[in-house]
């Protein structure tokens, strides 16, 4: 896991984005789960894109494609 600043937006957001699950029995490990299919742009969070295979795509892939 990358580290996240105290003020830095996506420290923030992924603070909020895991408070919905810490609030389930087992949440904190789902949330460990599922975090892979997310990704924070500026702030927010967001459904990581995917092939056609349901593979998420890495980060590296995710700003390779909105440079073109």
């Amino acid at each position: 896991m990358r580290p996240r600043g105290k003020n830095n937006k996506c420290a923030k957001a992924w603070k909020k984005w895991e408070a919905g699950y810490a609030k389930k029995e087992g949440g904190k490990e789902e949330a460990a789960r599922e975090r892979r299919e997310f990704y924070c742009d500026g702030g927010t969070i967001k459904l990581r894109p995917s092939t056609d295979a349901d593979v998420p795509l890495t980060d590296k892939q995710i700003k390779d494609s909105k440079k073109k």
